[in-house]
């Protein structure tokens, strides 16, 4: 898992150290539930965590949208095993 906070939305490094901070530490609460549901899906997955936004959020507005990306991205993936492909190789072509 990778995160990203660019230099031009949060200037000083304070800021981004900080918002990286909470995003990794979303991600550790979290993991246990995400693996399970790829475990089950039998795929293995790289994960990159980029910040867009230009305010610095709080943890439970980073903690709420990380919940709903990890979600999202569970059920495209389960929708794509279900359909007897694999995701990982759809994105490829």
């Amino acid at each position: 898992m990778a995160v990203s906070v660019p230099k031009r939305l949060f200037r000083k490094a304070v800021d981004r150290n900080l918002l990286k901070r909470r995003l990794r530490e979303s991600y550790r609460l979290q993991k246990p539930r995400f693996f399970a549901a790829l475990n089950q899906l039998d795929i293995e997955l790289e994960l990159m965590i980029q910040c867009r936004e230009r305010s610095l959020p709080d943890y439970a507005r980073i903690d709420a949208a990380l919940r709903a990306a990890l979600d999202k991205v569970i059920a495209v993936l389960g929708e794509g095993s279900s359909a007897g492909e694999k995701p990982s190789s759809a994105a490829a072509q």
